[in-house]
């Protein structure tokens, strides 16, 4: 859910976290790449060759010049959001850096900034379009959900005002209801022990066993939890913080909204979930379009 500084830096390089931002930075970035190249290509300073003399018969085959290679612009520091699929990438949660702009009938529909949570205070921003992600085994939201059998992922990020926070709405597509409403009740489960989980997880690294999970809200096709806890670096950033997830089933379509609030020497995590069971409804109602 929380993602390290470091993992946040390569996200695009491996996965999908930014799935959405990698992309955004790289995208942002393309077009200046190649015109610094171009604008610094080395002027030939020799003097060009004698012309061929008048008893030469044939001219010196020319050899065409090989494509060149644009090596992808580097990703801004500002991490993109992420999670998975298994088996997990060299950098990051959520696979598929390369992810393309959604298309056609089938490209679900993000929230509106405002309708995130927080929105108040984090003036989010969309980071790029949504990207159509490609799926390579299990997809894996944080230490404690992994879903499999989905057949399309979709992701769309969001940039808050905040210490660089980040929201992520990740759209998984199912081959029918009964396997999506299987892969909600999977994420139920996973929720619920997620507490354990994550205690097992901290002593694992010599960590104080601080985890606690809270269910905040549900509705008839969606729950959200908060978990706060010392977070393990790897899938979350090291530190105090608390990791806020939404999981909302509709049809054959499960939506996971997830975003991190980490503490800092000045700042607290301080979002009033109370507006949790609001912010289900309105994921709710967009899948529902």
């Amino acid at each position: 859910m929380s993602m390290s500084r470091k993992r946040r830096n390569a996200v695009l390089a491996g996965t999908g976290l930014l799935a959405a931002l990698a992309v955004y930075g790289v995208s942002q970035q393309a077009s200046a790449s190649a015109t610094d190249t171009d604008a610094q290509a080395p002027v030939p300073t020799a003097a060009a060759p004698a012309a061929p003399t008048a008893t030469s018969t044939t001219a010196p085959p020319t050899k065409a010049p090989a494509p060149s290679r644009t090596a992808p612009a580097p990703s801004r520091t500002a991490a993109a959001p992420t999670r998975t699929t298994a088996p997990v990438p060299a950098a990051e949660p959520t696979g598929g850096a390369t992810g393309k702009p959604a298309t056609g009938p089938t490209a679900p529909v993000p929230l509106k900034p405002v309708e995130l949570p927080d929105s108040t205070r984090q003036q989010w921003k969309p980071m790029g379009e949504v990207k159509a992600l490609p799926l390579g085994g299990a997809f894996q939201l944080n230490e404690c959900v992994s879903l499999t059998r989905a057949t399309a992922w979709h992701q769309q990020g969001f940039l808050g005002s905040t210490r660089d926070v980040v929201a992520v709405q990740d759209t998984l597509a199912f081959p029918d209801e009964a396997t999506a409403a299987a892969a909600y009740r999977t994420t139920v489960g996973a929720m619920k022990g997620c507490q354990t989980t994550s205690r097992e997880l901290q002593k694992k690294n010599a960590l104080p066993q601080d985890a606690t999970v809270r269910q905040t809200a549900a509705t008839e096709d969606g729950t959200s939890w908060q978990r706060r806890w010392t977070g393990v670096q790897g899938m979350s950033s090291p530190g105090d913080q608390a990791n806020h997830v939404y999981a909302v089933r509709r049809g054959n379509v499960l939506a996971l909204l997830h975003y991190d609030e980490v503490a800092s020497a000045s700042a607290a995590p301080s979002y009033d979930f109370r507006g949790d069971t609001a912010v289900l409804r309105t994921l709710g109602a967009q899948l529902a379009k």
